[in-house]
């Protein structure tokens, strides 16, 4: 059994109080129908507001103009009222992407979250059917003028890699682009991960 954050709660209060305001109230109204949808879903911190239930069943995140709700087995689920309008290509996850608080729809919301959660009960589990990350042709030529951070990318498991890829192809404009792919040849030749 996964080990929960033993303050969790005090973490996701504290996140959600550091957003914009438009965040805020959407985070707290998610919060609170994210708890009440099922007495077994289990609040915890990992990376964000995360709940579990026999595994992932949702988080949710706040940006500057955003609140990215996200179901972790989301492409098994069956989406019948087309909430998942944000990351729907993802191999697991799909998620809402939500601007406003009259945005909520708590009881839609409310059976999404339960469907979420029998899913786990059923024994979902996250197989990746496809190991293979296609490197842009931009991002290869780089990693292949640095043979050190060409070893090290080589190397990295298909998750790393993948957030590598995904980091510089969603990039929206060339320089930023360029500019993302240097720092990723820089990190891979100083031997660290996306997120280290």
């Amino acid at each position: 059994m996964a080990v929960i954050h033993p303050k969790a709660a005090e973490e996701i209060i504290h996140y959600i109080a550091g957003l914009e305001p438009f965040a805020q109230a959407i985070c707290k109204k998610l919060r609170q129908i994210i708890l009440k949808a099922d007495s077994d879903i289990q609040e915890d911190w990992k990376w964000g507001p995360h709940y579990s239930c026999q595994g992932m069943v949702c988080g949710f995140g706040g940006f500057a103009r955003h609140v990215k709700f996200t179901f972790f087995n989301g492409s098994a689920m069956k989406d019948p009222l087309h909430l998942f309008n944000h990351c729907v290509d993802n191999e697991f996850s799909r998620s809402i992407k939500f601007t406003q608080l009259s945005e909520i729809n708590e009881k839609a919301l409310t059976g999404y979250i339960q469907e979420s959660v029998a899913i786990n009960k059923k024994g979902f589990k996250r197989e990746i059917k496809n190991k293979n990350v296609e490197v842009p042709e931009d991002l290869l030529n780089a990693l292949n003028k640095n043979k050190s951070a060409l070893a090290f990318f080589d190397q990295l498991s298909y998750g790393y890699k993948k957030d590598y890829v995904q980091w510089v192809t969603s990039a929206k404009r060339g320089e930023t682009r360029t500019d993302r792919i240097a720092k990723l040849v820089k990190r891979c030749s100083e031997k660290k991960k996306m997120n280290d």
